[in-house]
């Protein structure tokens, strides 16, 4: 395969960096409506009289069943898997701000 003119190519680096930009954008816009609608529906449990523990069990099961009819059972061991470096990481912290 040929390689692009020098003054071509780096349009098509920008092009692509511009391409990585925009989807993770897209991306964290993606992660911060959903965070969001789970707190509307864990504020929702917890004004219905339902104890953090019951409704946070209730909401991983629900997720994990959810996902694996989607995703298969791999997505569901790579989301279990990578639960202890995002505790370590301070993932779940309330205070934690999604950039």
């Amino acid at each position: 395969m040929q390689e692009p003119p020098p003054h071509l190519e780096h349009g098509l680096i920008m092009q692509l960096e511009m391409t990585d930009d925009l989807d993770a954008l897209i991306l964290e816009e993606k992660q911060r409506v959903a965070q969001e609608l789970f707190c509307e529906a864990w504020s929702a449990t917890l004004q219905e009289g339902i104890e953090p523990a019951i409704a946070a069990q209730s909401a991983v099961t629900a997720v994990l069943t959810q996902l694996r009819e989607v995703a298969g059972d791999a997505a569901i061991e790579h989301l279990i898997a990578a639960l202890p470096d995002q505790a370590d990481a301070g993932h779940f912290h309330k205070d934690r701000v999604l950039q």
